[in-house]
């Protein structure tokens, strides 16, 4: 499949794009793109960590808690098990975890009316208005970079954005085309 690709090529300390139509992408294009992408992600996330530290000073979240309310704010009501799944945690691990973020107003958990020996959780008001201000803020710090760019470049970014959104859209449908249940993941 040809495709064009944007790729950025280092001189004299900055980078440069250039844009392609390859057949596929080269192991040298590959390890180029990727030293772009931790470039950005690392000039964003610094910004954006200390932001969410300043906003919020009692802001005390471990990864595997907001993988946990990105998750259930994304899939929706989900069982203990599958949350336990999709971590690669055990279930026992996952409840704990999970007890925890019930106890902060995040996730609410309730019994399953079809099968009582399930639980079942999902995000609550507070959980997905938290997801929404993280992803806000990130979002900012990312467009605060951009304020670096030409309009020409700005143009180019948001069209490169709105591929790789759909690319990301694609890949999580092919991700899980094929598993059996309303939530794309397999039933307890």
């Amino acid at each position: 499949m040809i495709a064009n690709a944007l790729l950025f090529r280092h001189c004299n300390n900055c980078y440069y794009a250039t844009i392609r139509r390859l057949q596929h992408i080269t192991t040298e294009d590959r390890e180029a793109l990727v030293q772009n992408i931790k470039q950005i992600r690392r000039a964003t996330l610094r910004e954006f960590v200390f932001n969410i530290m300043r906003a919020y000073s009692d802001f005390d979240f471990s990864l595997p808690q907001l993988a946990t309310i990105l998750l259930l704010e994304e899939e929706g009501e989900l069982t203990i098990k599958q949350v336990a799944e999709f971590l690669g945690r055990s279930v026992s691990t996952t409840s704990r975890l999970l007890d925890q973020l019930v106890e902060r107003g995040l996730v609410s958990r309730r019994e399953d009316e079809h099968d009582r020996r399930a639980k079942r959780v999902a995000s609550t008001e507070r959980g997905r208005m938290l997801i929404a201000t993280l992803e806000q803020r990130r979002a900012e710090s990312q467009v605060a970079v951009m304020d670096y760019l030409s309009v020409e470049e700005r143009a180019d970014v948001a069209r490169a954005m709105a591929l790789l959104a759909e690319a990301g859209k694609r890949r999580r449908s092919h991700a899980y085309s094929g598993l059996n249940t309303t939530h794309g993941r397999s039933d307890e």
